[in-house]
């Protein structure tokens, strides 16, 4: 298979997912123009119409679903060799791609990458920050570290402490809570809070650590937060009467295919290492600060 092919089909399966053009475009980091190309160059090519325009976006149709099924397996095969060619690599050199949460990449992960960077200068780090979990299998990071009780199919790696989490808001009257929303609403805190906060007493939300913490900041009103971020920011307070004694394994995860690479595998052990004494500090911040107010 040419790589032309193999790009017709990957823009073909991204609209299958995604339904619709920009959304596509948008996972592949290309223009809607460029999607739109790719997918009619393949119906053309083959002469077959695989989706159906309508006013929600793309669906597939129904005499097309035996092509998308292939298309699938095609995908599978070419991304099971490319991992075992990443994985078949032994230099300790390259480009290693860390995916994490928005509020580690800001506030943690840069120092432990600036230390694995001056140790390993052949190394091409990358920060990959959001709080939608990516598909290691698809190849779009090398490493995760994420909060979760438990690691995902396919992935292997070790615990690098806990997260914990507590409520917060700026000391007012406001007694509503902010929602969780986004890729939160499916985080431990998030079902907490279904089980023990009305609807009715809910405001704004966010999909942002970050971002509720702002807001809590200005008052909106209570929100859930990780320790290292509520603590250390002297405009809140961790509320009085309210402890859920939330806490969730942080891990560094990678394919299993891959986790003996070299390059993965040195910056695997390092955060591992490192992670725990980076959020140690944060406390130990949080801790002088308010001793000396």
């Amino acid at each position: 298979m040419n790589n032309q092919n193999w790009d017709d089909i990957r823009y073909a399966l991204a609209v299958s997912r995604h339904g619709s053009l920009n959304a596509a475009a948008t996972a592949l980091g290309v223009t809607h123009a460029t999607v739109l190309r790719r997918v009619a160059a393949f119906e053309r090519r083959h002469g077959c119409v695989i989706f159906q325009k309508n006013p929600t976006g793309y669906s597939t149709l129904p005499e097309a679903r035996a092509i998308l099924s292939a298309m699938e397996n095609v995908e599978d095969a070419v991304l099971s060799v490319e991992r075992a060619i990443v994985g078949a690599d032994r230099s300790p050199t390259g480009r290693v791609r860390i995916a994490s949460t928005d509020s580690l990449c800001q506030l943690v992960l840069p120092g432990i990458l600036n230390r694995i960077s001056a140790l390993y200068p052949g190394l091409e780090l990358s920060l990959l920050s959001g709080n939608n979990h990516h598909d290691l299998s698809r190849l779009t990071a090398d490493i995760a570290v994420r909060p979760s009780i438990r690691l995902g199919e396919d992935l292997v790696g070790e615990r690098a402490g806990a997260l914990a989490f507590g409520v917060y808001d700026d000391g007012s009257a406001n007694r509503k809570w902010m929602r969780l929303d986004g890729a939160l609403s499916g985080s431990v805190p998030a079902r907490w809070m279904a089980e023990h906060v009305r609807d009715e007493d809910t405001t704004i939300g966010a999909d942002s650590f970050l971002v509720l913490q702002q807001m809590a900041a200005t008052g909106v009103g209570k929100a859930f937060l990780p320790t290292f971020i509520g603590d250390a920011d002297l405009r809140l307070r961790r509320a009085p009467d309210i402890d859920p004694k939330i806490e969730v394994p942080l891990w560094v995860a990678t394919l299993e295919e891959i986790a003996r690479t070299p390059r993965f595998a040195v910056v695997q052990r390092a955060l591992v290492e490192h992670l725990p004494e980076a959020l140690g500090r944060q406390d130990q911040t949080e801790t002088a600060a308010l001793s000396c107010c």
